[in-house]
């Protein structure tokens, strides 16, 4: 192991035990009014607001260190379903957008009740069930990790919808993410996945904050053996993110 790699393992433990406490403290003190006190409608949604940046912060540790482990070719294949890696993808980001809805996809018991949720928040999923339900063998936290910084990129500069489609062939499982947002000028595309990268758009304000985050997610894509790319669209940002697997009979 490098010296960059254990700078990089030591800041991410160091951040995680700060960001626990901060998150702990958040949430007691939102569950646990009888004993705190009881919190003004003010009080608690900056309490709320302390906790989904500690969301945020503890997403990019843990995104940190994957893309280190990745750099080091280290991949984590275990079984498991593409409908749980998606679940827990929505899950962290409704966390921080909205933690009511976060909590009923937690809870939805079946397909049916998870599209439904997604459907009425207008994210629209296109996968046939035994597909989603389907065990197969892949590193589960890259691939979510990947998910999350695609679905987050999605909300965040959507209009109104996201959609999500999900297909396969003979080695990849393949995922589409496309929002209805203002896209990425074609001119930008092969610049989108460097480090720090931004483009500024016609009025001078930056749109796109990508930077590592797409980066990462792409180093994460093509350790599992397969890539993340921008495809032209004629409405919003797609991107599809190929992951080498094999299905578990």
């Amino acid at each position: 192991m490098s010296i960059k790699n254990i700078q990089t393992a030591h800041l991410v433990h160091d951040l995680k035990n700060p960001v626990n406490i901060i998150e702990t403290g958040a949430r007691s003190l939102l569950d646990n009014q009888e004993r705190y006190g009881v919190l003004t409608p003010k009080q608690e949604k900056v309490v709320r607001r302390m906790l989904r940046n500690a969301l945020r912060i503890r997403h990019l540790a843990n995104s940190m260190l994957e893309v280190d482990m990745a750099s080091m070719g280290i991949v984590k294949i275990g079984k498991s379903t593409l409908s749980d890696i998606l679940k827990t993808a929505l899950v962290e980001v409704f966390d921080i957008v909205d933690p009511l809805v976060s909590d009923a996809l937690e809870d939805a018991p079946t397909l049916d009740i998870l599209r439904s949720i997604l459907s009425a928040n207008h994210i629209f999923l296109e996968a046939e069930d035994s597909h989603l339900n389907r065990t197969i063998r892949v590193d589960e936290t890259k691939l979510c990790l990947i998910m999350t910084n695609l679905l987050s990129n999605a909300f965040k500069y959507k209009e109104k919808s996201v959609y999500l489609k999900c297909s396969e062939d003979t080695e990849y499982i393949i995922v589409t993410v496309r929002d209805d947002g203002p896209g990425i000028p074609d001119c930008y595309h092969k610049q989108i996945f460097d480090q720090y990268f931004q483009y500024i758009t016609v009025d001078g304000f930056p749109v796109r904050g990508h930077g590592l985050g797409l980066a990462g997610a792409q180093a994460l894509a093509e350790a599992l053996g397969g890539g993340l790319s921008l495809v032209k669209s004629p409405h919003g940002a797609e991107f599809v993110v190929r992951v080498k697997c094999s299905t578990k009979k």
